[in-house]
C-alpha cells in the first residue's frame, strides 16, 4: 500500500492517499487550479527526486486496485500498533480528481470504510467544480478550493486574512475545521 503518515504540517494521526501528483494534476490542466505556479505540492515534486516517481507510483496503484482492496489495505495501515492511532485518511494531498469515476472511486472506499472504520474520517480538496460531489458519505468531507462543498477553502494574499472571520492557521495538527462539515468559508493565506 502506498500511502504515507502525516507530515509536517498534518501530524501522525493523518495517512495520505494520493490519487495523481501535482505534476500530473487535471485541476491545473483545466485551468481550476487558482493556484498555478504555487502550488505547494508541485513544490516538493520539483525539489524532491523521490517525490514525483513515489506519487505516480500511488497512481498506479489507484488505477489497478479496486475501491473494496484500497479500503481494506488501508483498514489495515490504520489497525497497524501505531503511538497514534490514525483519525484521518487526507485525500489527495497532491494533484486532483481526474474525472467522475476517481469521485466515484473515493466514495465507494468511504462507503466501506464507513462500516469498517466508523471512527475514520476522509478529506480533501478539489478544484474540480465539474464533478458530482452530492452522494459523498458522512465520513467523507470535501473541501471545494474556490467554491462550496461541504466547506469552501480559498488561497488569498497573506495581508487579507485579518478581514476574514474563519482562517487556516497552515497546521492541521489540532485544527479540524476542514474535516467537519460546517459549510464554511475558510481562507488560507497564500505563502
Amino acid at each position: 500500500m502506498l500511502v504515507s503518515r502525516g507530515n509536517h504540517k498534518l501530524g501522525t494521526d493523518t495517512l495520505i492517499l494520493n490519487i495523481t501528483s501535482a505534476m500530473d494534476c487535471m485541476s491545473r490542466k483545466l485551468g481550476l487550479c487558482a493556484l498555478g505556479t504555487k502550488c505547494y505540492a508541485m513544490k516538493a515534486e520539483r525539489m524532491y527526486k523521490t517525490v514525483l516517481p513515489y506519487r505516480r507510483r500511488q497512481t498506479e496503484y489507484w488505477d489497478k486496485t479496486s475501491p473494496w482492496d484500497i479500503a481494506g489495505d488501508l483498514s489495515a495501515e490504520i489497525r497497524r500498533p501505531t503511538k497514534q492511532p490514525i483519525k484521518y485518511i487526507r485525500i489527495s494531498e497532491a494533484g486532483d480528481f481526474r474525472g467522475q469515476e476517481d469521485v466515484n472511486k473515493l466514495i465507494e472506499i468511504a462507503e466501506v470504510l464507513e462500516i469498517i472504520q466508523p471512527t475514520v474520517k476522509l478529506y480533501g480538496y478539489t478544484a474540480r467544480n465539474d464533478l458530482a460531489f452530492g452522494r459523498c458519505p458522512s465520513n467523507l468531507i470535501m473541501n471545494g478550493s474556490g467554491f462550496m462543498l461541504h466547506n469552501s477553502f480559498t488561497a488569498v494574499p497573506k495581508a487579507s486574512l485579518a478581514q476574514h472571520k474563519v482562517t487556516c492557521a497552515g497546521n492541521c495538527r489540532g485544527c479540524n475545521l476542514c474535516k467537519i462539515r460546517g459549510k464554511l468559508a475558510i481562507k488560507v493565506g497564500i505563502h
